[in-house]
């Protein structure tokens, strides 16, 4: 009676239940992307290079709290490009030459390569804001060693937003020349607009409340009250998570259309 039972479960669900893929291939395919993020100076140094510069140029302008602010605006900058170009360039790179299609007869879930790329950007993320911090820290900007991690981990964090946005430009975009014009788009254009440059309250009317909206605003008003010493507002977090999640999805749908078997 009970072996009937059982074996008329999946009967009565009308269809078999999906096979459980082993988590340990996942994590493998995690870590190596997480490695070829490290072992890729380029990248570093695409992330870093800017944001120190315009630091080092620009931090002997204004009092102890400029310095901090443009110390914080930097920082966002190099986490925010961190999170884009670990993964639009080349998540469609891999998506053109055929390799993510090859993914499906490993062990591999078929979201092991988003979930590695997602983890190679937030590094990045991660690399780069330390690196910009840490000229600041040792310059004369004047954050503590505490300040410094907080920035750090603060800026990882809102790195989620910027990376399910490369996720959704890596899933969408057919040519990896295409790819890489819209990251940069996306990377200049949102830096600019969000604040990160130049402080919002010197923009037009109209163009402040289009600053207000995008998620690198909240970012860079996050790492500014960090660095200042000042207290970090639930509703920037709130902002951030919500386009976060918009992204992601987003980038779900894009992603699945993007690698469907025809």
């Amino acid at each position: 009676m009970t072996s009937t039972a059982s074996t008329a479960v999946p009967h009565a669900a009308g269809r078999p239940a999906a096979p459980r893929r082993p988590l340990g291939p996942t994590l493998a395919y995690v870590r190596l992307e997480v490695l070829r993020t490290v072992r890729n100076p380029r990248a570093v140094l695409l992330t870093t290079m800017v944001p120190v510069l315009l630091l080092l140029t620009l931090s002997g302008q204004g009092d102890a709290t400029d310095r901090r602010e443009l110390l914080a605006s930097m920082a966002a900058y190099g986490a925010i490009g961190g999170g884009l170009f670990a993964t639009g360039p080349r998540l469609t790179a891999e998506r053109v030459s055929g390799w993510l299609r090859q993914l499906r007869a490993t062990p591999l879930s078929p979201s092991a390569a988003v979930l590695g790329k997602g983890a190679a950007g937030l590094l990045l993320a991660l690399i780069s804001s330390a690196i910009v911090g840490a000229v600041g820290h040792f310059g004369n900007a004047g954050i503590s060693v505490a300040q410094w991690a907080e920035l750090v981990l603060a800026l990882t964090l809102c790195a989620t937003v910027t990376t399910a946005l490369g996720l959704l430009i890596g899933s969408s975009f057919r040519s990896p020349e295409t790819a890489q014009g819209a990251t940069m788009l996306s990377y200049i254009g949102l830096s600019a607009v969000g604040g990160l440059w130049v402080p919002p309250s010197q923009f037009p009317d109209a163009l402040q409340t289009v600053a207000h909206v995008l998620p690198t605003y909240h970012v860079g008003e996050i790492a500014r009250a960090i660095a200042t010493g000042g207290t970090v507002g639930a509703g920037h977090c709130a902002i951030i998570a919500a386009w976060a999640l918009v992204l992601g999805v987003a980038a779900t749908v894009a992603w699945r259309r993007g690698t469907a078997v025809r």
